[in-house]
């Protein structure tokens, strides 16, 4: 697999269509996950904080996403199912890639989210960009895609083949599914060592564990896809390399914790006045700062293949 450098994505707020879902943030958050139990009923919730701390993130993943649709063949023309699309971003890179004369149905349970991605989709005017409030097992088997894909969807399930085998339904025969998840196993690699930073990595990867999200979901997406009955055709792999003070990478780490804090207290990983969430980027700043280091925040891992039959 080959490996692609992430630089920042950047990106004006206008350009990406935040700014119409990024309304007065709320300090709770609605995470309804239980400790071993699916992760499907996704841990982060849907909160106005939430969802802007998603589309910040989405600005740093997209690189990445975009050379995986790209080497999973997605042009112009194409019908493209977005499997868990949230606020949209993934959509909007592959209506990019099939242009006006293909479609692109961004499907997901939560109505507040869709709501927000179809705002988007109208600030930034993509007609051909629609979302429908579904879920995978709900959604009818219709008219077949040419492309099915998704972004961090398959870490909150708790059988990830037979998801994926739902997702491969939608497919056409020669139909490509392009899919993209973090390695949150290997998150947190730094040289020298930053403690703080370590710290931080130490408190999320158990919780993530002990809430059922998958840490390994990245380096399994191969195997996850043989077993489902699909043919790998590639795959890459990346990460956001910080080697300055970044804030963008140290709010979207601050952020992640601050949605976890709960889990992390119920499930006495750590308190909040250790975390001490209120000063924590300006910590981490100031940790990296004086390091003079370098960190990979995370790991993120993309991989295509397609379903067998006659095209």
């Amino acid at each position: 697999m080959p490996v692609i450098a992430q630089a920042p994505a950047g990106g004006r707020e206008e350009r990406q269509g935040l700014r119409p879902c990024a309304s007065s943030p709320t300090p709770e958050s609605h995470m309804r996950v239980e400790e071993t139990s699916a992760a499907a009923e996704y841990v982060q919730g849907n909160e106005d904080r939430e969802l802007r701390r998603l589309m910040l993130q989405a600005q740093v993943y997209a690189p990445l996403t975009e050379g995986v649709l790209r080497g999973a063949g997605l042009r112009p023309g194409m019908r493209v199912l977005d499997v868990g699309c949230g606020v949209g971003d993934v959509s909007f890179l592959a209506a990019e890639l099939v242009g006006p004369t293909g479609e692109v149905v961004g499907v997901d349970r939560e109505a507040r989210v869709l709501a927000c991605a179809q705002r988007r989709a109208e600030v930034l005017g993509l007609p051909h960009v629609r979302f429908q409030q579904s879920s995978l097992e709900s959604l009818p088997v219709g008219a077949p895609f040419d492309a099915v894909v998704g972004r961090l969807v398959l870490m909150f399930q708790p059988d990830p083949v037979t998801f994926v085998r739902r997702m491969a339904e939608h497919l056409r025969p020669g139909g490509v599914l392009a899919l993209h998840e973090l390695e949150l196993a290997a998150m947190g690699l730094a040289h020298p060592k930053l403690p703080l930073f370590n710290r931080v990595w130490g408190w999320m990867l158990p919780t993530c564990e002990r809430v059922g999200i998958k840490v390994h979901m990245g380096l399994e997406l191969v195997s996850t896809l043989r077993r489902a009955g699909l043919v790998v055709d590639d795959g890459v792999v990346g990460g956001r390399l910080g080697v300055t003070p970044d804030a963008e990478t140290t709010h979207a780490l601050v952020e992640t914790v601050r949605t976890l804090l709960p889990h992390m207290e119920r499930l006495g990983v750590a308190l909040a006045m250790e975390v001490d969430i209120d000063t924590l980027a300006a910590r981490l700043t100031a940790e990296l700062r004086s390091n003079g280091g370098v960190l990979v925040p995370s790991l993120m891992v993309g991989v295509w293949g397609h379903r067998p039959g006659p095209v």
